[in-house]
């Protein structure tokens, strides 16, 4: 039997559940599995283990902030909270009812929600988000992230480029379709 919320993409309700189902759990299981491995073999604050020599290390620090350890003041944790439970739960309907047909974009949508849920998590019970990969040269190093952050950056890069490079419209891969003007305000071409 025919899935009824079929459209002319392709994107059925089947396709969206299936990429749900299987792109968030994954997100959120990876990401508390390498948190609790962090936690029960490393010392917050303690040695860096290198992983890749002078580029990739291990850290393990608490953030209690927002992005790049920044604090909103002490009711943080929890506008922390319910910023993430709605952008999560935004997102999620978004998914699921507004009739959004962009397969890459559906997939960079359930990355975002699996990295946030992977914070929330972390801020729900702790009070503060575990982060343990550090990048950089020397001296030189980005803040310190986990497996969730990867995810919901991925996710924002990803949707990014689709919403600036790529057209439903017209199926142009090469940018956003122009807008329908009006004939009187036409661009002159070159005939």
């Amino acid at each position: 039997m025919p899935d009824k919320q079929a459209s002319s993409s392709g994107v059925t309700l089947k396709l969206r559940l299936w990429l749900f189902f299987t792109i968030v759990p994954a997100v959120l299981f990876t990401d508390l599995f390498t948190k609790l491995i962090v936690r029960r073999t490393m010392t917050a604050y303690g040695e860096t283990v290198p992983v890749v020599q002078g580029l990739v290390k291990l850290r393990f620090i608490y953030n209690e902030g927002i992005v790049f350890g920044l604090k909103l003041g002490l009711p943080s944790k929890w506008i922390l909270v319910l910023v993430t439970f709605s952008v999560a739960f935004f997102l999620i309907g978004y998914i699921f009812f507004s009739g959004y047909e962009d397969r890459p974009g559906l997939v960079s949508l359930n990355l975002i929600i699996g990295g946030a849920l992977g914070n929330l998590h972390d801020r729900i019970l702790y009070g503060r988000v575990v982060d343990f990969i550090e990048c950089g040269i020397g001296e030189l190093t980005w803040p310190v992230f986990n497996v969730a952050d990867i995810a919901v950056t991925c996710g924002a890069l990803l949707l990014a480029v689709r919403l600036l490079f790529y057209s439903e419209k017209t199926g142009d891969k090469n940018g956003p379709a122009p807008r329908d003007l009006p004939p009187d305000r036409k661009a002159p071409t070159d005939s």
